[in-house]
């Protein structure tokens, strides 16, 4: 069964689809999806398959999955390997995922780097314009595809008020946060894994969760915290995260690509 997974390196839902798929060692070709510079999701031929313009996106036996939740599923249901999914521990699995899947990342991420740099804070704000101004553009060009560029089009409006406004709720996200860190310390001292005692889907979200706080420095959460502690090394070890290539730092130059492309790219 040829699979197709559109993803992007440093994002945090990508990261999920790709360590998903290198657990159940599935070999599947990659389509590099690039958000920022070039702004891809934005491509016609990118909308007609995934209308929300976003990644990740699995093509697959006729199917498109366009949410990292159900690629989860999906890969877990259709590929051979380690059962990721055991009816024995469903119930725990399943809230373990809503607890990741009900947290705003985007916010901690954002917020994090707006609070840090001034000049996050105007590129993100040009970026935002930008994913707006080609929206508009997009109709013009492609008025086959109107609904769903207005759709993206609000979306990024709605986002350029929460995230650069007063509004943003990142002091909440930051105290979730450290809420979900305490939450799998506990966890972890009742069972090895995340939601039971063995490996699951809800090993996958929340090894991604630790490496996205590695990435915005907010790594003493891990470290403060022994079972947490423990755990991050034992899964950022596994021969799967290194096959996905999880990202916990953009290198310099490719940062300086993106702030560049978010100031002054059209």
């Amino acid at each position: 069964m040829t699979a197709i997974l559109y993803s992007n390196y440093s994002s945090y839902y990508s990261m999920i689809a790709r360590l998903c798929l290198a657990e159940k060692n599935v070999a599947y070709d990659t389509h590099d999806v690039d958000i920022h510079i070039k702004m891809e999701q934005f491509a016609p031929e990118y909308v007609a398959m995934q209308p929300n313009m976003t990644v990740p996106a699995l093509k697959c036996a006729g199917n498109v999955i366009t949410d990292s939740r159900q690629i989860l599923y999906f890969v877990n249901q259709h590929f051979p390997g380690a059962d990721l999914y055991p009816a024995a521990d469903a119930q725990a699995i399943e809230k373990s995922l809503d607890l990741h899947y009900g947290f705003s990342i985007e916010d901690l991420t954002m917020g994090t780097a707006l609070r840090k740099s001034p000049l996050a804070r105007l590129a993100l704000g040009r970026g935002l314009d930008r994913a707006s101004r080609r929206c508009l553009r997009m109709i013009e060009l492609h008025p086959e595809l109107k609904e769903a560029y207005l759709k993206k089009l609000a979306l990024e409006e709605e986002r350029k008020r929460l995230i650069l406004s007063k509004e943003n709720n990142y002091a909440q996200m930051q105290h979730r946060a450290v809420s979900l860190c305490d939450m799998l310390d506990a966890q972890l001292a009742q069972h090895e894994f995340a939601a039971s005692a063995q490996y699951s889907l809800a090993d996958v979200v929340w090894t991604i969760f630790l490496a996205r706080l590695v990435m915005i420095k907010f790594d003493y959460l891990i470290s403060e915290r022994k079972n947490l502690r423990d755990y991050w090394q034992i899964m950022s070890s596994r021969k799967s995260y290194a096959d996905a290539n999880i990202c916990t730092k953009i290198p310099p130059s490719k940062l300086i690509q993106i702030i560049f492309a978010l100031l002054f790219r059209s």
